[in-house]
């Protein structure tokens, strides 16, 4: 998981027009949908959308 930092420079260099492979090489970022997932979270929610961008939880009914 990405810090909070990491998650906000990689979103502001996608705003800027920075290729998203240049963005991913310089954090080690692997996942080719984590940034704009980020960007995604941070629109929608703005800072509080950081912690929300690289995971997300999955709730099992249990009977």
């Amino acid at each position: 998981m990405f810090s909070k930092e990491v998650q906000i420079e990689a979103v502001t260099m996608y705003l800027q027009g920075i290729p998203p492979y240049k963005i991913r090489k310089k954090f080690g970022i692997k996942g080719t949908d984590t940034i704009r997932n980020w960007v995604t979270n941070i629109k929608e929610l703005g800072i509080y959308g950081v912690n929300n961008a690289s995971r997300s939880k999955t709730n099992y009914q249990y009977s």
